[in-house]
This record gives structure tokens, C-alpha cells and sequence, in this order.
């Protein structure tokens, strides 16, 4: 990787913990030359607007939790061990791991629930990648006869993922981790159920 490349990845990693705990409207490039440690132009000798970067931070947060997700289920055998290591997976986010200032996908879905930002395309995007990939998780448990196919794939995925990041809200309002941890015990008992 070139040194050029190199500085973009740093800006875009930087940036993205930086949008995620300040909001996208309210980090300024100001902000972004202090974390990176890198002047004005130095920024924008990689991105055309703080948009661009902005967009660029967002879409890898969103590939940092994919991988985040995807390496806590990796070596989870059955449709059920690999629903659980998800829904403990999220539990971190409540402690700023992998990204500090919690989930993305929340944070970005609250700032621009009544805006026309252009991070909003993204935003669902990456949402609907997380609700297709554990409502497949379920069509597959169905498909192994591990969970019911009294079960609807879409609206048990629609409780997990409502459940967790409301959990999450509640955990990081009232910065305590009890709203979490009874949601994702709730959930345990859920899944363990289907």
C-alpha cells in the first residue's frame, strides 16, 4: 500500500470513530485535523468534502461490525450457537468495542431519521445487509430442522434486531448495562425457543 493510501485509511479509521460519538452533522473538519493530526488540505488531498468523508467513515464502521459479527459466529457450528454469539457480540458495543460510541448503524439511523443527508442510502444499506444476514441464518436453521417452521424469518429477525439496538439506546442514556443484559438474556431464552 502506498503512503497516499495509507493516509486515507488513517483518515477514514479515524474519522469513523470520531462521526460515531459526535454525529456526522456536528464533527467539523476542525475535528477530524486534530484527530488525524493532519492540516486541511492533508484531508483534502483524499476527499473532495467532508461528505465524502463522512461517507467513506460510515461504510467502513459498518464493514468493522460485519466483521465483528461475523468473527464472533465464525466457529459456531449450529444455526442457534451462531444466533447467540450474535446477540452477545452486540453487547459490546455497550463498552465501545469495536467502535467507540456504540452501534453505527443506530447512531447514523437516529441523526438522520428526519433529514435528506446522503448517508441515508448507506445507512439502510448496511442495515439491510445485517437484517438479511440473520433473517438467512434463520431460513437456514428452518432448513436444518433447528428452528421451527411455525417461525416467520423476517419478524424474528425484526425482534432480535429492534430488541438489541433499543437495548442499546437504553444502556447508553442511562449509561448502565442493565437494559442490555436483560434484553439479551430475554433473547437467549427467545432463540433457545425456536
Amino acid at each position: 500500500m502506498r503512503k497516499g493510501e495509507k493516509t486515507r485509511q488513517m483518515i477514514i479509521s479515524k474519522s469513523s470513530q470520531l462521526f460515531n460519538q459526535k454525529g456526522y452533522a456536528s464533527a467539523l473538519i476542525s475535528d477530524v485535523m486534530k484527530e488525524t493530526g493532519l492540516k486541511k488540505g492533508g484531508i483534502y488531498r483524499h476527499f473532495d468534502s467532508k461528505n465524502e468523508l463522512a461517507i467513506e467513515a460510515f461504510k467502513y464502521s459498518a464493514k468493522t461490525m460485519r466483521e465483528h459479527y461475523k468473527n464472533a459466529m465464525h466457529d459456531k457450528k449450529s444455526v442457534k450457537e451462531q444466533l447467540l454469539a450474535f446477540i452477545d457480540a452486540f453487547t459490546t458495543l455497550e463498552r465501545d468495542v469495536p467502535i467507540q460510541g456504540g452501534c453505527p448503524l443506530m447512531n447514523a439511523t437516529i441523526e438522520f431519521d428526519d433529514s435528506t443527508s446522503e448517508l441515508i442510502p448507506y445507512v439502510q444499506s448496511a442495515m439491510n445487509d445485517l437484517l438479511l444476514s440473520v433473517e438467512q441464518l434463520m431460513i437456514d436453521g428452518q432448513k436444518n430442522n433447528e428452528i421451527s417452521k411455525d417461525i416467520n424469518p423476517k419478524q424474528a429477525t425484526i425482534i432480535i434486531l429492534s430488541s438489541l439496538e433499543g437495548a442499546l439506546a437504553l444502556s447508553r442514556l442511562y449509561r448502565s448495562p442493565e437494559p442490555l443484559t436483560q434484553t439479551v438474556h430475554y433473547l437467549q431464552s427467545y432463540v433457545e425457543q425456536l
